[in-house]
């Protein structure tokens, strides 16, 4: 086979070859989803004071906690299941009560619950751990202060790690008729710093970590947003 024979063939295999990527590529039966992921704050915006109470939390200014993993189990079997292992660092006080995280791009399929996993930050996750030096080797960070007075400042942070597991109340189905959807994250922070009667806890005491850590893993709820108003306003 002479040189040009063997190169025509060769060029005819690569417009093939092109041929086929172009066509999958603007199939128009496609096979990838769209997850909307957010994160909703619940709060009236200044913590209720307790009428006659001492050292209650009376404002948050920051509150910031480490998302360390995302998953989407399937109905069919572990083998289906999708994770994305990408760290973020979500302050819930920055902006409104709404913080829109990303679009997450998930194989068409069903998935009967969601797993997200709160972690603390290590060297391991590279950029994001260099760029939040107040918040390495932890999972929260909360700033704010007490009484109705700036000036009377605490610092609570916790490195508890935790995964928040969560069954849909119906399955979430990915398809060619429904390609995308909305999962929102609630975080209530308004029990955060209150005892199981509703009494304030202050966050400076040593003897009131345990408890207000459980209250922030509490706070938290999961679910499939299927509002059709809600979803043109996210888009």
């Amino acid at each position: 086979m002479s040189l040009k024979q063997t190169t025509m063939i060769v060029c005819g295999l690569l417009i093939i070859t092109q041929f086929s990527c172009t066509k999958n590529a603007n199939s128009s039966n496609p096979t990838i989803g769209t997850i909307k992921f957010s994160i909703r704050s619940i709060s009236n915006g200044s913590l209720k004071k307790v009428s006659g109470a001492i050292n209650t939390v009376t404002s948050v200014t920051s509150a910031q906690i480490v998302i360390e993993e995302i998953e989407f189990e399937s109905s069919l079997g572990d083998s289906l299941n999708f994770q994305l292992e990408q760290p973020f660092v979500q302050d819930l006080m920055v902006g409104s009560d709404f913080h829109e995280i990303q679009n997450i791009q998930i194989p068409f399929g069903t998935y009967k619950e969601s797993e997200i996993e709160i972690g603390k930050l290590d060297s391991g996750d590279g950029d994001v751990y260099n760029q939040n030096p107040e918040l390495q080797d932890k999972s929260r960070l909360i700033k704010g202060y007490l009484n109705g007075n700036p000036n009377e400042t605490f610092v609570f942070s916790s490195d508890l790690e935790e995964e928040q597991e969560r069954e849909f109340s119906k399955p979430l189905i990915l398809g060619e008729n429904s390609p995308s959807t909305n999962i929102v994250m609630t975080i209530n922070m308004d029990i955060w710093f209150s005892d199981s009667n509703g009494n304030p806890m202050d966050p400076r005491l040593a003897s009131n970590r345990s408890i207000i850590a459980e209250n922030i893993k509490n706070s938290i709820d999961i679910f499939e947003d299927e509002d059709v108003q809600y979803k043109q306003e996210f888009v």
